[in-house]
Formats: C-alpha cells, structure tokens, sequence
C-alpha cells in the first residue's frame, strides 16, 4: 500500500501524462492478453512436433508484438499496476517458450546449444529485472519509463529468433540468436543510461564517470567477440572479429585516458571516479587475461600472481576507506596499466592472420611472444602492487 503522501505523488505524476482515449486503453489491453495467451498453444506444437503449427502461430504472435509495440504503443499507456502485471506474465511466457525450445533441440540434436542457452539465461534475468524495477516504482509513486527503441527492436527479435529455432533454419539460427542477445545488451544498456540520466531517479551521472562505466558495460561483449566462433583457440577466429576485438581493446585504452584527463580539465574529480576508474580497469584487463589464458597464450600463475595483486590492493583500498582515507592511483599504478594495455594490443596485434605472411619466421616467434609479454606484464602488475603496500604501510599499522 502507498502512503497518503506517497499516493498523492504518484497520482500528481500521472495527472500530467497526456489522456488517453479509454477505447484505445481497453482495446490495447484486450490484444495484449489474447498476444499473451496466443503462447499457449506454441508448447504442444513444439513437443509434438508441428513445427509449421508452431511457425504460424509464432507468425501471428510477431505481427501483434509489431502492432502492439509500434502501432498502438501499448505498454506506454497501459496503468501502472495493469502494466506491472502483464510485463511479468509475458515475461514469463516467452521464457518458457525459448526455454522449451532449448530443452526440445538438446533432446532432438542431442548436443547443449551454448547460444541458446545464454539467451534463455538473458530473458530470465530481462523478467526478473523488470518485475523488480516496476515494483520499486510503483512502491515509491513514480512512474515508468516509456519503452526505448531497443527494447521494442529486442521484443521482435526474439520472437524472429523463435521463429527460426521452431522452422529449424540452421544457418541462421546463431545469427539470429546473436544478434537478439545484442540487442538485449543494448536495451538494457539504454534503459540504464535513460535512468541514470533522470533527476527524478538517480544524479545524472557526469561524462568522465560514463567514460568509465562503459568499459564495464562493453567487456562481457569483448568476451563474446573474443570466442565468437566457440573455439578456445583464438587463432581460429574470423579475421573480422580479431579485429573487433582490438577496436574495443583500443577503446578501453582511449576512454581510461579521456575519464581522468576530462575529469580534471572540468573539475569533475570525484569520489565515484576515483574508485570506479581501477575497479573498471581490473574488470576489463582482468577478462582479457582471462581469455588470454583459455586461448593459451599464458600460464595460470601469470594470471593467479595478476588476480592476487588486485585483489589485495583492493582489500587495501577497503581498509583505508574505512579508516575515511582515499587512495588514489599512484603512479607506479599507471605505468602498470600502460604496460598492461600495451602488452594486450601487442598479442591481439600478433594474432592477426595477415602478419604470418608479411612477417618472416613469424609463426616461430609467436610461439614465444605471447608468453614473453605476459611475463613482463606480470612482474610489472607485482611490482605496481608492493609499491601500493609500501605507500600504505600507515594504513597497515592500523591492522597489523
């Protein structure tokens, strides 16, 4: 139950939204319960088999998602509480759906289909975090946010990618699949970027801080470029997403430079930076290391040693905030991620194709590059790690 005070503005917010026509509310609500309901029927057809039953009912059920999504916009005039419910409910039809399809092609290819189950694991999630998100607002009267372009483009994509899973189109079923995990990122993404950015729910975050935060934001795709084609090996990838994964390495290095330098040019210097600039390096240096490892380019204690002396300088930067102390980045700290960086550009440079046949003997020195680099990345990274613990030693007394 909302407060008196609470209930008042909520109404008083929603008093300035523009009326709609209770026709077109009532008619928009009608089609979507039936669109939600027209689910039902896709379970039997896909365990028994009738794929073109199937298609044509996940047909139907595309063409009223577009209509609902585009035409009448629906879920951007539905009542809070109406809304909050039929979201959670579609929801959760449509995970069900994707996840007897998953279950059904495991049986039926007798292998487990690692995109499919990714995107399952996303929608799960997708409900999850809206049902939450709807329920934290109806609970402190604010409204809801309009759905983005990304979202409506997402809704539709998943329904296509149902669409080719139940017609068994193979070539094009990962494609699709791809590119509605994509598109989910990138809903969600914009939807957190619209909600950072309004004063009524959040301080807006500052330019240099959104700098930072889109290295984290970008990393889980770096991941997903780097094993694009589902082989640890690295040198097996498609020339084009090598080179998109250096692209994005490039872009962590210029927005970890662009954060810092804009923040101190425009006096944005804050405590969120300050801790959210290194936390957001380990994240995105630490998955590379990571990738790096499964592709064989290092040894685990490289990247154990690397792990630990993050962890601990992190454990420190803890202790010293609780003692009401910030620890800012020293610079034995930047010539770490320099080295870092420039060792990580020099293997994803190394592994490009076209350098095996303009470079002699190379394929005899990458046997040996690769592991060299990581090497000096990591006395580096220990190195950057005592001076951090020599520089606190008045923190430590505290402690020990």
């Amino acid at each position: 139950m909302l407060s008196p005070s609470r209930k008042g503005t909520f109404f008083s917010t929603f008093s300035k939204m523009p009326q709609i026509s209770v026709d077109k509310l009532l008619y928009g609500r009608i089609l979507r319960i039936l669109y939600i309901f027209a689910f039902l029927p896709v379970f039997y057809f896909i365990w028994d088999e009738y794929a073109r039953l199937a298609a044509v009912n996940i047909s139907i059920i595309l063409i009223v998602s577009w209509y609902l999504q585009f035409r009448i916009r629906h879920q951007d005039i539905e009542k809070p509480y109406y809304q909050l419910w039929l979201s959670f409910v579609e929801a959760i039809f449509v995970f069900a759906v994707m996840l007897c399809i998953f279950i059904r092609y495991s049986i039926v290819e007798n292998e487990l289909e690692k995109m499919l189950a990714v995107g399952c694991a996303l929608l799960l999630a997708r409900a999850v975090a809206r049902t939450l998100y709807m329920l934290s607002m109806l609970r402190e009267g604010k409204y809801f946010f309009t759905s983005g372009f990304w979202s409506k483009v997402a809704t539709i994509s998943i329904n296509v990618t149902m669409l080719v899973y139940v017609l068994n189109l193979e070539h094009y079923q990962q494609i699709c699949m791809g590119a509605t995990i994509l598109l989910l990122y990138a809903a969600a993404v914009s939807f957190c970027y619209r909600y950072y950015r309004d004063p009524t729910h959040r301080k807006p975050l500052s330019v240099c801080n959104q700098l930072t935060m889109s290295r984290i934001v970008l990393t889980p795709v770096f991941l997903w470029v780097f094993f694009y084609d589902g082989d640890l090996n690295y040198q097996n990838n498609s020339l084009v997403f090598k080179i998109l994964a250096l692209v994005m390495v490039i872009a962590f290095m210029v927005t970890d430079f662009l954060d810092g330098y804009l923040a101190r040019k425009w006096g944005e210097v804050s405590t969120l930076g300050k801790y959210l600039d290194p936390f957001s390096d380990k994240i995105s240096n630490m998955t590379v290391f990571l990738c790096f490892l499964a592709s064989g380019y290092t040894s685990v204690w490289m990247v154990a040693l690397i792990y630990f002396r993050e962890a601990s300088i992190e454990t420190l930067r803890t202790l010293a905030a609780s003692e009401k102390i910030i620890m800012p980045a020293r610079q034995s700290g930047k010539w770490k991620t320099a080295i870092q960086g420039t060792g990580i550009l020099i293997i994803l440079v190394g592994a490009l194709d076209p350098l095996y046949t303009l470079i002699p003997n190379w394929t005899e020195i990458w046997e040996y590059l690769p592991y060299s680099v990581m090497a000096i990345i990591t006395f580096a990274t220990i190195a950057s790690g005592i001076d951090y613990f020599v520089s606190s030693k008045d923190v430590l007394k505290k402690y020990v």
